[in-house]
């Protein structure tokens, strides 16, 4: 890097024509100018071998800005200005495609021209945070450039990440927004209003919070997004300011860290279903409703087998855009004449199932099974169809009289598979319907009778595999799931960064700097938000518990880069813990004491 990891990428987003504020660079040649002028090099290097990092920062504020530096701050802040500017450290080792070095530079906002002298000499001395030194692997003893920027006054500003960090199929753009400045966006001090916008379609999937934004501003920052992408070829984290309907890009860097969060599933429905309709089911829910959505839209269901009631539960990730009803109506309506073409066919499919079934003909397996796939999109999704979905009118009508008409087809229709699966099986194999796959009872492959008594003992069938086991959370931990948290738990947030397991450990709560001499090796950190400052502990703990924030925030960032399990937005962490409680962070993301 040139002039660090701001400053470069300002450069470039300027010569890309991207509207960034203006700004000139206090260079590291200008750094290092200033020591020698000032005689002080030699002593600062001795300091910083001793760790003396404190003095290195006095010694730095004693001494005058030389003139040729004050020339040049002139020379610059002319052709800017503005009342007020920004004071920007702009390291050479931060920003970079493996450390965001996130907040551990210090930077000034709102500084009047006479105080830039002492705001600059305050970035250099950020150089020697003890924070960064032990965050940083290719630390430069004088790599500090420092940026001087006309100050952007902003009606909104906040965070954008061209992908969703924590999501699977990265098909999301998160905008993040706050009302003025977006300091306290990043500090995780205040939440903010969230826009889902699909990649592909740029369409808003879901908002969350209350700030009502124009179309146009969140196409303008659309448009800068797929700019910044195109030229950085890679996914973005981007700043930005508004202002007057101006878009402002403050900082763009590569995004550092993604993780993959729990995927959350609550628990939809409990039903006594064989493995031969869970397969269909599974089948007709991911598979068919993909293909009526262009491939964007999907359930992807979840089945648990519970012996002792000897049904299934059902569950859905009901968090998970990809798997929100609202976009899947959106996309029957996009192509409306479509749809009904679609529903012709399956009144065809319908009448083809029916003859065969009233008229107790043979199966012609492969056929018979694709026609019900082909159904299962308008059950699945005309069950759904109520006032609190967002729908065209058409597409309800359309749904509701398929639900009201047509909806008996696919019980009937799998009731009738499996009688002629089942009078076909050998007699040892009779009392196992419920537990043999579809492909071992068409094909006469049967699994043992051992293998048999072992569903019957427990399983789970999810992404398409049948998994044999009797102990769920293992599997839970290993496939990145967490069932939804029940009501009564102590606490509940959203992971950021999560390690697969469970995590038992003692509490220790930090208010403040002087929390951090009660913190022990291996504890849960549980503070309302981290910091730059808490670096020297995040390091050794177990797990961050926060009040507040989302994906943005320090937690959340910090977490996914150092590989912390991380738990924010809990709302209520530090009303309800001490330190040295103890307590355990479940896959579900509660959190329960257990001493």
């Amino acid at each position: 890097m040139k002039y660090g990891g701001k400053a470069d990428s300002l450069l470039f987003l300027r010569e890309n024509k991207i509207l960034v504020p203006n700004f000139f660079i206090i260079t590291k040649e200008d750094y290092t100018n200033f020591l020698t002028k000032n005689k002080i090099d030699a002593e600062i290097k001795t300091l910083f071998l001793n760790k003396d990092y404190q003095k290195i920062k006095k010694l730095i504020k004693k001494q005058s800005i030389t003139q040729e530096l004050k020339e040049k701050i002139e020379e610059k802040t002319l052709k800017i200005s503005s009342q007020f500017y920004a004071v920007r450290s702009s390291a050479t080792n931060e920003d970079g495609e493996n450390k965001s070095y996130a907040g551990q530079y210090d930077s000034f906002l709102n500084i009047k021209k006479e105080k830039l002298f002492e705001n600059i000499k305050n970035c250099w001395c950020s150089l020697y945070n003890e924070n960064v030194i032990l965050y940083s692997k290719d630390f430069d003893i004088y790599g500090m450039n420092v940026i001087i920027q006309e100050m952007i006054e902003p009606d909104y500003s906040g965070v954008i990440f061209s992908i969703d960090p924590s999501s699977e199929t990265k098909n999301y753009t998160i905008i993040e927004m706050v009302k003025g400045l977006g300091e306290k966006l990043v500090s995780g001090k205040v939440t903010p209003t969230k826009i889902f916008i699909r990649k592909q379609t740029k369409r808003i999937d879901l908002k969350l919070g209350n700030l009502n934004i124009k179309k146009d501003t969140i196409n303008a920052l659309m448009e800068n997004v797929e700019k910044i992408e195109k030229i950085y070829n890679q996914p973005m984290d981007i700043e930005y300011a508004i202002t007057k309907d101006e878009c402002y890009i403050l900082q763009a860097r590569p995004i550092t860290a993604t993780s993959l969060s729990p995927k959350t599933f609550d628990l939809f429905l409990t039903r006594q279903k064989p493995i031969i309709d869970i397969e269909i089911f599974y089948k007709g829910e991911y598979e068919g409703i993909k293909a009526i959505t262009r491939n964007l839209y999907y359930f992807k269901p979840l089945f648990v087998y519970n012996k002792e009631e000897n049904n299934v539960s059902i569950y859905y990730n009901g968090v998970d855009l990809e798997e929100l009803p609202e976009p899947m109506y959106y996309y029957l309506d996009l192509d409306f004449d479509k749809t009904l073409d679609y529903y012709e066919t399956i009144k065809k499919d319908i009448k083809y199932l029916d003859n065969i079934i009233d008229n107790n003909q043979t199966i012609e397996y492969k056929g018979y099974i694709e026609k019900i796939i082909e159904i299962y999109p308008f059950t699945s999704l005309g069950q759904l169809a109520g006032h609190f979905n967002e729908m065209t009118q058409r597409v309800k009508d359309v749904l509701i009289e398929f639900r009201e008409k047509y909806d008996y087809i696919i019980y009937k229709a799998i009731d009738y598979l499996i009688l002629k699966v089942k009078e076909k099986l050998p007699k040892e194999y009779q009392a196992y319907i419920d537990f043999l796959k579809l492909e071992e009872a068409v094909n006469n492959n049967f699994p043992s009778i051992e293998e048999l008594e072992k569903r019957k003992q427990g399983y789970i069938y999810y992404n398409g595999a049948l998994y044999v086991t009797e102990d769920y959370d293992q599997f839970f931990c290993k496939q990145n799931i967490s069932i939804a948290a029940k009501e009564n738990a102590l606490l509940t947030g959203t992971f950021t960064y999560y390690s697969g397991e469970n995590i038992k450990g003692r509490v220790c709560k930090i208010m403040n700097d002087k929390d951090f001499s009660n913190f022990k090796e291996k504890d849960i950190i549980v503070t309302p938000m981290t910091s730059p400052k808490f670096l020297s502990i995040l390091k050794h703990c177990q797990a961050i518990i926060t009040d507040e924030g989302g994906v943005t925030s320090h937690a959340a960032i910090i977490s996914r880069e150092l590989k912390i399990p991380c738990l924010v937005g809990t709302m209520g962490a530090t009303k309800n813990l001490s330190t040295g409680d103890f307590i355990e962070i479940t896959p579900r993301g509660e959190v329960k004491k257990i001493k």
